[in-house]
């Protein structure tokens, strides 16, 4: 427990250094405060049937919940529905919003010096925030001990994410050498903490490492055959163009193929790793080939399911898109030859690979580390002692 705690504030430690990376173009400093609806009245600017635009404005007053303006009480005008961006966003009573506020505007802007406030959107933060308690109390309740584990590791697996991949992707390293090495540490970090020093968390991980590899090594492949830039997204072409941001984007669309599908093959790496652990637990006699045999068993009824999983991920969050191209009567060898597509097939694919065979790699290596404990007893050759624990 002691070296667990080590491990982790040697990880955590290291997240400062890291963070300390300088992007090439800062963002303008601005601010977003929360606020709560007090009155709100609906007044109907455009009333002509004729008219292309209409705009829906109200009056809205607000009490301020947060910043330097905290307490104060103010009044402004807000586009309820319609303008330019298509906002629909009818404010009542009791609402909770967040706000823009630029407190030092030019004389242009603010002839008197006073603070700019708009209405930005809907705060969102309270909601999320009770949901994910209630997933961690679910979590902690079901799972007990290892709940608990899982979720120390989640958090420290989004920890890495965001202080060590996001930092050094925009100080320049390229972005799918450092997921790989990412997925490599998260790899091992989360089973050791759910599995413990055992031989089903290493196998795991390997195995994991294996599939994740082949799923990075495909896209990586494939991406370059089919020219995909990683500029097909919105988000990509702000980066590039608004924010000057010199990012190797097609590494990056490798990066997210990688990341993504990690999470799915270490579900199946553990799932096959954990039934032959339980297989050596009730015939300790069982061979190499016997437990290979029931990892793959185990394996080809998850590969039935978690076959789909990717595939049905990347096909919901691109349902819009979607509906756009049939609505359109768009002609099929259009929509697979545009590269916004084609990125997401190739993502789907890859990670979809990788999860199969990341199951004959962990029931491969887990298989072969149960058996090679029986024959050496206690003592294993090449791996720590505490590694080949049951």
């Amino acid at each position: 427990m002691k070296r667990n705690i080590f491990i982790i504030i040697c990880i955590l430690s290291f997240f400062p250094c890291v963070c300390r990376a300088e992007t090439q173009n800062e963002p303008p400093k601005v601010k977003y405060e929360k606020a709560k609806v007090v009155a709100a009245e609906r007044i109907e600017i455009n009333d002509d049937p004729d008219a292309q635009l209409k705009e829906k404005h109200q009056q809205v007053t607000l009490q301020i919940l947060s910043g330097k303006l905290k307490g104060k009480t103010i009044s402004l005008d807000h586009i309820a529905s319609g303008g330019m961006a298509g906002t629909k966003m009818k404010l009542v009573p009791g609402d909770n919003v967040i706000l823009y506020v630029e407190e030092n505007p030019t004389k242009s802007e603010s002839p008197d010096g006073s603070p700019l406030v708009h209405i930005d959107d809907y705060s969102r933060s309270s909601p999320l925030l009770w949901l994910t308690v209630i997933y961690g109390l679910i979590l902690v309740a079901i799972g007990g001990k290892k709940g608990l584990r899982s979720l120390v590791s989640l958090v420290l697996t989004i920890a890495i994410i965001f202080f060590v991949l996001f930092p050094l992707t925009l100080w320049g390293f390229n972005p799918l050498l450092v997921s790989i090495a990412i997925a490599g540490v998260i790899s091992l970090l989360v089973f050791r903490i759910i599995g413990g020093r055992t031989a089903k968390a290493l196998s795991a991980a390997i195995g994991t490492l294996i599939g994740v590899a082949i799923a990075g090594i495909l896209a990586t492949v494939v991406g370059k055959i089919i020219h995909l830039s990683g500029l097909s997204s919105e988000e990509s072409k702000i980066l590039l163009y608004s924010m000057n941001l010199k990012v190797d984007f097609q590494g990056l669309l490798f990066s997210g193929i990688l990341i993504g599908a990690l999470g799915a093959v270490m579900d199946v790496g553990m799932s096959i790793a954990s039934a032959i652990d339980e297989v050596r637990k009730v015939h300790p006699r069982a061979d190499f080939i016997n437990l290979f045999n029931a990892g793959m068993n185990v394996g080809r009824d998850v590969m039935g399911t978690m076959s789909n999983t990717l595939i049905l991920a990347y096909t919901g969050a691109a349902l819009p898109l979607l509906l756009l191209f049939i609505a359109g009567n768009m002609p099929i060898a259009k929509i697979i030859n545009m590269e916004m597509v084609a990125e997401e097939i190739a993502r789907a694919l890859a990670g979809s690979i990788g999860l199969v065979l990341c199951i004959p790699a962990t029931a491969l290596v887990a298989a072969a580390m149960y058996t090679r404990h029986s024959r050496h007893k206690i003592k294993s050759h090449g791996l720590p002692e505490g590694w080949m624990k049951r």
